[in-house]
């Protein structure tokens, strides 16, 4: 019995010890040899990023196996079916009214083009409403506009930095209103009988311009202030 518990000790012994080694040569590859730094500027920066079906997914692949052969490894590129690519172009928002200024955003992912002369049109905010009927009702008036369907907001800084250079008082008072605008726009969408997963194709359906945009937040704040305001327009170029 003392034979097999000694032989059972060394064993295990010699196990922990090659576990030992295996993990300090996994460390020593990662920190002395490691490509992640040149993978991911070249997968990031030099790919860049890319849909299915798009020329800079076939890109990728092509660069994913020169890596491979580079490596020695053998890789074969399998097609998966036929599928509708989309490629980013130029986005150019420029507000017209009540003061010229240009603004940063860009399309979301497959957003159809503009004509080449782009869309002038009027703006429209989503109301404060009493009741599903007075929504409808809403819903008649934006036919041709773009409408911001976004929750207004009440800074374009973020939070840390409110935090960092904010006095308590007013740090806290932002806190409290954005919390009280989040409460007002959740209640008034239950109200209108729509929510944020579908309210998207109710204006579509409604007749509003088919783009969709993500506009700098300090850029968006500016422009639901002036649209509540003066409901003026934007252009979209």
């Amino acid at each position: 019995m003392k034979k097999v518990l000694y032989s059972f000790l060394l064993f295990a012994s010699f196990s922990v010890q090659a576990q030992d080694d295996i993990v300090k040569n996994i460390i020593a590859e990662a920190t002395n040899n490691s490509q992640l730094e040149v993978l991911a500027h070249e997968l990031l920066d030099v790919v860049g990023p890319r849909l299915t079906g798009t020329p800079q997914m076939k890109n990728a692949a092509d660069w994913a196996m020169q890596r491979y052969s580079g490596w020695g490894i053998k890789a074969k590129i399998h097609e998966f079916g036929e599928w509708q690519g989309w490629k980013r172009g130029i986005t150019h928002i420029d507000m017209v009214s009540p003061r010229i200024r240009t603004l940063s955003g860009t399309q979301l992912a497959y957003s159809p083009s503009t004509t080449q002369g782009g869309v002038t049109a009027g703006l429209a905010v989503i109301p404060e409403v009493k009741n599903k009927e007075e929504f409808n009702a809403w819903l008649t008036t934006i036919k041709g506009k773009f409408v911001l369907s976004s929750m207004n907001q009440v800074t374009g800084r973020p939070d840390y930095n409110w935090e960092k250079f904010a006095t308590p008082e007013s740090y806290e008072k932002m806190k409290k209103d954005k919390s009280e605008i989040s409460r007002k726009w959740n209640a008034n969408f239950r109200k209108m009988g729509v929510n944020r997963w579908n309210i998207i194709k109710t204006l579509e359906e409604a007749g509003a311009q088919e783009f969709y945009l993500v506009i700098g937040q300090e850029d968006l704040v500016q422009i639901e202030f002036l649209a509540l305001a003066q409901k003026k327009y934007l252009t979209l170029t």
